[in-house]
């Protein structure tokens, strides 16, 4: 850079013309291989930065919460997954379960998603107990 600047000077002086020449540089920063302009820019959809003119780059990385499904999608320009399907649970055989639905797994196990199950999504569900059929010959013995 000095070298550019003193052949300049020296061209100046060569025209005959003795000003100072200003020199400009664009500012702004590096980040991950890009150059980025002075101001806010997104590298990602997760990511916030800004390139202050010290060049030193400032980023806010974005935190997704729990999904309340068990069907979440994550596209591509977006940060957080979503439930195209709304909040719902999974059953013990895999059958999703809208919130606030019950579901009859068998015939002893219903399965009822009320969305208190925060981080697991897993269904609550209950085993009806059948007594069992009593043997008609050993009832009068």
């Amino acid at each position: 850079m000095i070298w550019f600047a003193l052949l300049a000077f020296v061209v100046s002086c060569v025209h005959g013309d003795l000003r100072p020449l200003e020199l400009t540089t664009t500012a702004g920063c590096y980040y991950q291989g890009s150059y980025h302009p002075v101001g806010p820019f997104s590298p990602s959809p997760c990511e916030d930065c800004h390139c202050p003119t010290s060049g030193k780059v400032i980023c806010a990385i974005t935190d997704c919460f729990i999904t309340p499904c068990v069907d979440a999608v994550h596209e591509k320009d977006k940060c957080c997954p979503t439930c195209p399907n709304g909040p719902n649970c999974k059953a013990p055989d895999g059958h999703i379960i809208k919130i606030g639905e019950t579901y009859h797994m068998n015939s002893y196990t219903i399965c009822h998603c009320d969305g208190h199950h925060l981080g697991s999504n897993l269904a609550a569900c209950a085993i009806r107990h059948v007594d069992p059929v009593v043997d008609p010959i050993h009832l009068h013995s």
